[in-house]
Order: C-alpha cells, then structure tokens, then sequence
C-alpha cells in the first residue's frame, strides 16, 4: 500500500510535465503520500521510517523527472540496455536522499515546535521550498524536478514568479496540497477559507499585471527570424550533413531576410567555426553576399588561447563578420562535461571527453536591439538567466535531439523557458533541432512554431 500511494503522488506530480494541460493535478498530487504517512501510519512514524518514505518519494519524482537521461547515455556510450538502467537507479537513488534529509529535518522540526505531533501545512511548505532552494544550488548540476515547472500552463498562477520565482510557486503549490489534506483527511474545514484567499491573491495579482504593458512606451514592433530543425542526432553530425547543414542556414536569408535578426539553434553548424578556416571563410563569404540582416549561429569550436572546444553562439553582421561571440558557462553534467574523466576513461571502454566552459555571459548588441543568450540547458538555471541590463529578450538556443524526441525533455525545457520570461518579464525566444521553438511574451503565454517547417518569424513588441 504504502508503495502504491508514493508511486501515485510522484506521478500526480510529475504529470504535467508530459501534459502541460494537467497542472491541475500537482495541487492535491501529495495526498495519497501525506494520508499514507500521517493517517495510516501515524502512530508507527519513527525518524528512520520518515527518512526511508521521504527517499523513496523522492527516487519515484526523480524516475518521472528524467528518465530522458537513457536516451542521451544510450546515445552517447551504447552501452547494454541494463546497464544504463542500473545506472539510473543509483543515479536516482543518490540523489533522492535529499528528499529523504528534507522529510527528516521537517518532522524534525514538528515535534521541536509543536507541542502536538500533527502535521502542519505551513512549516511542511517553508520547509519544502527551502528544501528545493538547497538542492538546486547544493546539486547544481541537477536542475530539475522542481514542481514549479509543473505550473506553466497556469498563466494565472506563475505570475507570482515575477515576486519569488520557482521558490514561491513551490512554496503556495505545496502549501495547498497541505491544506487539502488537512481539509479531507482531518476535517479542518477552515482551510476551505484559506485555499480561496490563496487562490483571491493569486488571480487578484494576476489580474493587476494583465492590465499592465510589458512593452516600453512608444516600442516599435520587433520582428525576429528563427530557424528550426528536426535532424537526427547521429545524422547531424555525419559529414553527408555538413553541407546541408550549412545550406539551410544560408537559405534563411531568402525567406527572412525581412527581419531585424535571424536565430538559429545551438550547434546548427556542424564545423569549428574558429580553426576551420576553409568552411568558415566560405560561410562568411556567401553570407556577405545573401544576407541583408545578422544571424546568430551555434557551433562547437575552439577559443583563442586554450585546447579543448567550447559550446558557442556567434553573431554573424550582414557584411560576414564575425560581431559577437558567447561560449556556454554553464556545462550540461554527463553530456558537455564529465567529473572524475581520468578514470572513467581508465576503467571504462568509452573516451569521455569534456567541453571547456566559458567565463563570462553575454549581451548581444545589434543597432537599436539587444539579447542575453543562454545555450540549452542554461535556460534551467534562474539565477543565471537573470539580468541586470536593459534588454530586448532572451536567446535560448537549443538542441535536443540527443534525447530520442523525449516528449518530458522537451517540456521541461519549454516549462523552464516561460517561467524565465515571466521571472524577468523579458520575452523569451526559443529555438532548436527537434524541440519546441517559438516566443514567450512577459505574461507567460506563448506562440509555439511548426516544427515541419524550416524558418519562422515572430512578432512583437
């Protein structure tokens, strides 16, 4: 039984990252759990046995979280079915002891507080948004699973991300879930008058910032060319595809060429676009001669001073120069970057090998418009895709195919991006090979483009 109800709670919290339309179901996800631990087995609950059940929820959330991580593993070591499994599982497993810690230090500090031993709504939903603050940066490699990203079809709702980002969706979503299970499993029938005062602030706000016009006074509209690719991982990067890769990028300036800028995505080049002088003295040239508006490209090469390759964006001018170049700060764990590679390597029949991380982010500027650009999986990470400077939107370039068309990869990734464009009420625009690609305004409602099709353009303000 008490399996039953912690695989239950996971999924119901976890479903809306496969269907965005069922967010719904994270407000009351946790009381299969919460009447499984402090109903049925209230009297019997020891500090073990807390920490035991808080593990074993955590390693179900985790194991609907990020399954995709197969695909990538399988891609990248081709390694026996089992094996990625068996991977996964103590993956999984060593990660969730934090959610296992997280439910010790709070019954810890129920029965400190409380004279009554009962389970209390508000310190459970403090505790787990600090429980989820801690992990993110403790486990920063790991940036996923937060049920915040679970809310981003309730564009009502996530506008409180503009006062407290993830942490204060986490904090009211868990709050609720508390005071359901009060309200049907311990008949506090007063928690009815705090869920609608919840829900009163949360369209209350919403509504207020509905009124408001994200745009600055007197904005001209922006019109932004995007392209968008549905290549094969393997495929992409063979050397049958280099020219073809090459050839659509330079196709775009006969369809958008209207645009004030051109965006394609995250390594669309398949060439070191530094140290391969041939292919890049050939590109700029030819995109001297076509395009009439900058494009923003993805490659994978080298710097200037250092070996190693980083994961970069470079803005192309219309005249074939290179204007602005960002390499990735921060690397994706298991894909861009391998701890303890010596002995992987060592011990391993595979050559892991790690891309070098830049260090410094980027503003790009182009006349009368300027971008913050964040290469795929930065586009998880809040604190990074944050600020300072007065800017037009956010670039997030992205390519997902290494994870076999994982309908919750791309979710996630969609997920994370419109809270950043709410959080920062800047539009986010998106763009990759096999993901979902489009524009997300400040309000946190979005355009999502035609992925059968090769070159978009967005409007905006």
């Amino acid at each position: 039984m008490g399996l039953i109800l912690t695989v239950l709670s996971a999924a119901l919290l976890t479903a809306a990252n496969y269907y965005g339309e069922l967010y719904f179901l994270s407000w009351a996800a946790l009381l299969p759990f919460l009447y499984y631990l402090f109903v049925l087995k209230n009297d019997e609950i020891t500090y073990r046995k807390i920490f035991l059940n808080g593990w074993n929820l955590g390693f179900w959330i985790l194991i609907f979280s990020a399954n995709f991580l197969y695909h990538s593993i399988k891609l990248y070591t081709s390694a026996p079915m089992l094996i990625i499994i068996l991977i996964l599982v103590l993956l999984f497993s060593l990660l969730s002891l934090s959610y296992g810690l997280f439910f010790l230090f709070y019954f810890y500090l129920q029965s400190r507080l409380f004279s009554q031993n009962q389970f209390r709504p508000f310190l459970f939903a403090f505790c787990w948004a600090l429980f989820e603050f801690s992990r993110h940066y403790l486990l920063h490699f790991f940036p996923i699973a937060s049920p915040a990203y679970t809310q981003a079809e309730f564009v009502s709702f996530i506008q409180l991300a503009e006062l407290g980002g993830i942490w204060l969706l986490t904090f009211v979503l868990i709050l609720v879930n508390g005071l359901l299970f009060q309200l049907f499993f311990q008949k506090k029938f007063k928690n009815i008058f705090i869920i609608a005062l919840i829900f009163i602030i949360i369209f209350s706000f919403a509504y207020s910032r509905q009124q408001t016009n994200f745009a600055a006074e007197g904005a001209k509209e922006i019109e932004i060319g995007i392209i968008t690719t549905e290549i094969d991982q393997k495929r992409k990067w063979s050397s049958a595809q280099l020219d073809q890769n090459i050839a659509l990028v330079l196709k775009a300036a006969s369809e958008l060429n209207q645009t004030q800028l051109i965006i394609a995505p995250e390594t669309n080049l398949t060439f070191d676009f530094h140290s391969n002088q041939y292919y890049r003295r050939q590109f700029l040239n030819k995109a001297a001669d076509k395009f009439e508006t900058p494009i923003q490209i993805g490659s994978l090469a080298a710097g200037d001073s250092a070996r190693g390759r980083y994961n970069s964006s470079f803005l192309v001018s219309e005249s074939g120069e290179i204007a602005a170049r960002y390499d990735k700060n921060l690397l994706l764990y298991f894909g861009e970057t391998y701890p303890y590679q010596k002995i992987l390597n060592k011990y391993t029949p595979y050559n892991f090998s790690s891309l070098k991380a830049g260090e410094d982010s980027k503003v790009f500027k182009n006349k009368n418009l300027s971008w913050k650009t964040v290469i795929c999986s930065e586009i998880l990470y809040p604190e990074y895709v944050q600020t300072e400077s007065d800017i037009d939107f956010i670039v997030n370039q992205t390519n997902e195919a290494w994870f076999n068309e994982s309908r919750l990869l791309k979710n996630i990734m969609w997920q994370a991006a419109v809270l950043r464009a709410v959080e920062n009420r800047v539009p986010v625009i998106k763009t990759g090979n096999q993901a979902h690609s489009g524009i997300i305004y400040p309000s946190g409602e979005y355009q999502k483009v035609n992925p059968s099709q090769n070159y978009h353009i967005l409007k905006f303000k």
